[in-house]
């Protein structure tokens, strides 16, 4: 017998792992893809944002992209490496028409006096997820999570014209995130690859915003519409225009109620990426069955009779509904104040499973609300019903998880101080709810085990707000439930009468007004005496929040001194009067604040005195850390007590007279500080306050952008408010209207800056404003939209102005065309030492990026400091991965071909702005100062 010789070729077997296999990292591509602000889907077509122009040269210019893929409302970029991709997104400009305003929502309490109302329903926080496509040879292959992969495919098929043959969906090992909307975004992409994988990475994200207008007439409950949930598409496809059409496998159900509705979803403090298509289904019921119920209360029928007498022919629904019922006491429930059950059903097809079950729940849901309109849910009682029993789980499990989702519907009052990563703290979920489920009627079922499927959790929401409208009769259509709506709409607390409640606030204001100035104007404090701190008695959260307070009031970037140890002092602080040094800040109890009680570091955080008595300088912005709460101020000192003592004594700061007689520091308190907390606007949105609230106080923004008086104080009136100052030599610009910005800053604009350091329409943060950045960075994602949404509330005109991608495009073929500025003596400076970075006449530029100097804020400045500080000693670590180091020229241009440089810089790229003045003495300053 002939034995064969091996071959060397992989047997077939071994090439089908090799084939299911995702591609190796070396051999992919990157994608990213940009989103309008909103998505909004009307069941059907999709309804919101649609770039009306799109500028996408700068993009094309990036070194490594390989496509810009643009179709419909969809743009993608496709680039060999991810932060290549990232810069190229950024370098495209869209301007979006504006959607349709929906249905107003109703204010809570409101009466119904419409046919249509609103809901909002709120998903789940989103996972990161990732897939992988690659079309080759006819064939594209899709590497993803999920447990729609027919739905996904016929999806796919339809966007690109393949049969579903020609399409595999395979697994990359990510368990148990859903990458749905990733793998169309990489099979969208990968097309436009040239036979290369492409690979879609989606960051986590937070909790969606589901808004539901139910379209029907609140005097019939006739009207006949299938129930079970529809399932959106993919946000790709939708932005590509796609139709929803519904799954073959649905089961259409005759017998269920139903109505009209229109689905939008909306999350104004995240770009969109994702939108969970398995909540769209929760988010149907929650509307639905809330409309249900104010039908019911309108027509004065009772909800669960009203259901019983609809299904008809739907026993398995009917006998559920009536052992809840029974189980419940529904027909005996007593009338005490403030107390109210809840009625909710549903009944939807679970097309994750092969074949499609249907499953049928109802939910009776008992809460208290007192006087403050803090709700406790009491009781639960649940009752679930499936066609297969083929997934068993012990009854004291699912009662864990339904008491956690159902106490996760409560929002306690939202707080202007509550940190973005705070955990949900339900201080007013007193009581543990009594979990009781009502057994699916079957001879196979056990005891301690019950068939479960995590559907049945939808009509929850339902069942706790319709509880809620029983208890005090207000209606909350929005979740999670907001005990502060129900605040103001139960305060009903009586007052005195007008003129009384006048005259004792106005005599407790003088009084209190009078206390603290006389206070406040004792030249010399007592001392408080030193004390033995007890760090144990501090929590991990408390110690955390601390670091995020000591982070957002960049105590780390005053106190330490350069190549110093962290919080030791030593930082030289310049002012018109003097260098002042920081103190060392660390709990060393001899050179550091380790001896300092509560009481002693409150003081100096609200009024600037040290423990021993003496007036501290407000170089120290204890002006601004007076408006930190008490909770947060607690944290921070927690936080400064934990960390590390280091015995270290900074330069002491001497001053000349008079500035150095501390005691003349209490009459410039009692003329210009108030020692108050940050009092929020009730007018405004939580979002709104709490970015005052970081701006006002921890932040100390107007320490550096609001300009000072002859005293060293910063000028009161809203007018200067934030309207420009100085700092450490370098310009810090105005956030108010007064910007000299050549495009507005927006929200969006604010946030990408503040959030990395980086603008494509402003610049890079530089000087003083980088370390700012870096500690922005350690913040909660949340908390740095909070402050953008506020600064940009303070120049409300610029949304009024063009388009920013026209203003950009025109601003840059200016500078491009401005042949009045080639004869200048800085031309051929530029030429050779900037050009290579900056220019954009010509050429692909070098080392990852082209900033705009047409778009930079600083060169349409009225004071050149800025752009003389980075000319003199550049950007050695830039913020932004990708933009490249800029070189200092300090060493290698002297003050005439500095001036010759400013001069041309300032006529190219910001033509309508004047010359600046008084070059060469600003010049002469700058190069003197010592480089921070």
């Amino acid at each position: 017998m002939t034995v064969p010789a091996p071959s060397s070729r992989p047997s077939s077997i071994e090439t089908d792992k090799q084939n299911l296999a995702p591609p190796s990292a070396a051999r992919l591509l990157h994608g990213v893809v940009l989103r309008p602000d909103q998505l909004l889907w009307d069941g059907r077509h999709y309804t919101g944002p649609a770039p009306v122009e799109v500028h996408a040269d700068g993009a094309r210019h990036v070194p490594g992209v390989v496509a810009i893929v643009i179709r419909q409302s969809f743009i993608g970029v496709v680039a060999s490496q991810p932060g290549q991709a990232q810069h190229a997104k950024s370098q495209i400009h869209v301007q979006w028409s504006r959607p349709v305003t929906d249905t107003p929502k109703s204010l809570p309490g409101a009466p119904v006096t419409q046919s249509a109302r609103s809901y909002q329903y709120q998903t789940d926080t989103q996972a990161a997820s990732w897939a992988i496509a690659l079309f080759d040879e006819a064939t594209l292959k899709v590497w993803c999570r999920t447990t729609q992969p027919e739905s996904l495919r016929h999806e796919i098929s339809a966007l690109l014209s393949l049969t579903p043959e020609q399409i595999q969906i395979l697994p990359n090992g990510q368990y148990p995130t859903e990458s749905y909307d990733a793998a169309v975004d990489a099979a969208l992409l990968c097309i436009h690859a040239t036979g290369r994988a492409v690979k879609v990475a989606q960051p986590a994200h937070p909790a969606t915003l589901i808004r539901i207008t139910v379209d029907g007439d609140k005097n019939s409950l006739t009207e006949k519409l299938s129930q079970y949930p529809a399932r959106r598409p993919s946000v790709a496809a939708l932005l590509c225009g796609f139709t929803h059409t519904s799954p073959a496998t649905a089961v259409q159900n005759n017998d269920a109620y139903g109505t009209p509705i229109r689905l939008t979803f909306e999350n104004p403090t995240t770009p969109i990426s994702t939108y969970p298509s398995e909540q769209v289904g929760a988010a149907q019921i929650f509307a639905r069955e809330s409309f249900f119920d104010e039908t019911c209360k309108a027509q004065k029928l009772d909800p669960v009779q009203a259901r019983l007498n609809q299904l008809t022919h739907d026993l398995t629904g009917r006998n559920l509904i009536e052992s809840v019922a029974s189980r419940a006491q529904w027909n005996n429930r007593p009338s005490k104040a403030g107390t109210g059950q809840g009625f909710a059903y549903g009944h939807v097809i679970d097309n994750e499973q092969d074949p499609p079950q249907q499953i049928w729940s109802a939910w009776i849901a008992e809460v208290s609300v007192d006087k403050e309109g803090l709700v406790d849910i009491t009781r639960l009682t649940v009752g679930h019903s499936t066609e297969e029993l083929n997934s068993r789980q012990a009854t004291p499990e699912i009662e864990s998880s339904l008491r956690q989702f159902a106490q996760g519907l409560l929002k306690p009052p939202d707080s202007f101080d509550q940190w973005g990563n705070d955990k949900e703290k339900p201080d007013f979920q007193v009581a543990r709810p009594n979990i009781d489920i009502v057994p699916q009627q079957n001879e196979n079922a056990i005891s301690t085990h019950i068939a479960w499927n995590e559907k049945a959790r939808w009509p929850a929401a339902a069942a706790i707000a319709n509880a809620i409208h029983d208890a005090t009769g207000v209606r909350l259509r929005d979740t999670p439930f907001d005990s502060r709506q129900l605040q103001q709409a139960l305060a009903q607390k009586p007052t005195p009468p007008a003129y009384k409640k006048w005259t004792y606030g106005l005599l407790g204001g003088i009084a209190a007004t009078a206390a603290g100035l006389v206070v406040s104007a004792m030249p010399w404090r007592s001392a408080i005496a030193p004390v033995a701190v007890d760090t144990r008695i501090y929590s991990e959260e408390a110690i955390n929040r601390g670091r995020l307070v000591a982070i957002a009031g960049d105590c780390m970037v005053c106190h330490t001194a350069e190549d110093g140890l962290e919080n030791t002092g030593g930082r030289a602080l310049e002012t018109p009067f003097g260098v002042v040094y920081s103190t060392n800040i660390t709990p060393d109890p001899e050179t550091g604040i380790g001896s300092w009680s509560y009481e002693a570091f409150e003081r100096a955080m609200r009024e600037g005195i040290h423990r021993d008595g003496r007036h501290l300088y407000p170089v120290f912005p204890y002006t601004a850390f007076a408006k930190i709460s008490d909770t947060d101020m607690q944290s921070l000192y927690a936080y400064l007590m934990t960390q590390p003592a280091v015995k270290h004594t900074p330069p002491k700061t001497e001053l000349t007279f008079p500035y150095n007689a501390r005691p003349l520091m209490a009459g410039w308190n009692t003329l210009f500080h108030e020692n108050a907390r940050f009092e929020p606007d009730p007018t405004k949105t939580t979002l709104w306050n709490r970015g005052a609230y970081l701006v006002q106080g921890a932040g100390h923004c107007a320490a550096c952008h609001t300009p000072r008086n002859a005293l060293g104080a910063e000028k009161s009136g809203e007018k200067n408010y934030l309207a420009g100052g100085f700092a450490d030599g370098w310009e810090a610009p105005p956030l108010n209207e007064l910007s000299k910005a050549p495009i507005a800053w927006t929200e969006a604009s604010l946030y990408d800056y503040l959030r990395t350091g980086f603008s494509s329409l402003h610049g890079v943060a530089s000087g003083p404003m980088a370390p700012v950045v870096e500690g922005l960075a350690q913040l909660p994602e949340s908390d740095v939209r909070a402050i953008a949404h506020y600064l940009s509330s303070l120049n409300p005109g610029s949304s009024e102005s063009e388009p920013a991608a026209l203003t950009a495009a025109k601003l840059e073929e200016i500078s491009r065309n401005n042949s009045a500025v080639m004869t200048m003596p800085g031309e051929s400076l530029f030429e050779g030492a900037c050009a290579v970075c900056h220019d954009a006449r010509e050429g692909p530029p070098l080392f990852g990026s082209r900033p705009s100097l047409a778009l930079n804020t600083n060169l349409h400045s009225d004071h050149p400091d800025n752009v003389i500080q980075v000319m003199m000693h550049g950007i050695a670590d830039p913020t932004q991965l990708g933009l490249g180091d800029m070189p200092g020229f300090k060493d290698s241009l002297n003050n005439q071909q500095m001036k010759d440089l400013l001069e041309y810089m300032r006529a190219r790229f910001a033509p309508e702005k004047a010359p600046w003045q008084g070059l060469d003495e600003k010049i002469e300053t700058i190069r003197n100062q010592t480089v921070r």
